[in-house]
């Protein structure tokens, strides 16, 4: 990356920080950040804030929530194919590796055991987004609403594909 762009990156962070949270991120700390963050800020922070709580009627709070899509069937290829993550200007690699990075932050499936994103998976589901994603979350989350809570220190099954 030139040194060009990196300013251009830098400021982007810069604003959309100053956007969401009311308080500036300094340059020094966006040296600190790893790659990934960076990328959330870019992508994902304008609609859903610094800390995934979205815009209540507008932008889907994903905080203690994300990782449960991927208990119930169909909801990891929805993670992928909602319009924001679908048609993201990331590549298929950078988008894998935040939506395992964001799953790990706010919160894994709690009724099994998820693997992580693939390059591959990403490519393969991305190329079909969804142009109305709302009827398909709301199913999900009332499947998510209906599974069993598991008992402490059971092992936990693989999550379905």
């Amino acid at each position: 990356m030139t040194a060009a762009m990196r300013a251009l990156v830098l400021s982007a962070v810069v604003l959309a920080g100053a956007a969401s949270a009311g308080q500036a991120i300094r340059p020094a700390d966006m040296a600190a950040k790893p790659r990934v963050e960076i990328d959330y800020a870019l992508h994902c922070q304008g609609c859903h804030l610094a800390d995934g709580r979205g815009m209540a009627g507008k932008v889907p709070d994903f905080r203690d929530s994300l990782g449960r899509f991927l208990e119930v069937p169909g909801g990891r290829a929805y993670l992928v194919q909602v319009p924001g993550v679908a048609t993201s200007r990331l590549d298929d690699d950078g988008t894998a590796r935040l939506l395992n990075w964001l799953i790990a932050r706010v919160g894994p499936p709690r009724t099994c055991r998820a693997a992580p994103f693939t390059t591959a998976e990403v490519a393969r589901l991305r190329r079909t987004w969804l142009r109305k994603a709302r009827p398909l979350r709301d199913g999900l989350m009332r499947q998510i609403a209906a599974q069993p809570n598991m008992a402490k220190g059971a092992k936990l099954p693989d999550c379905p594909a």
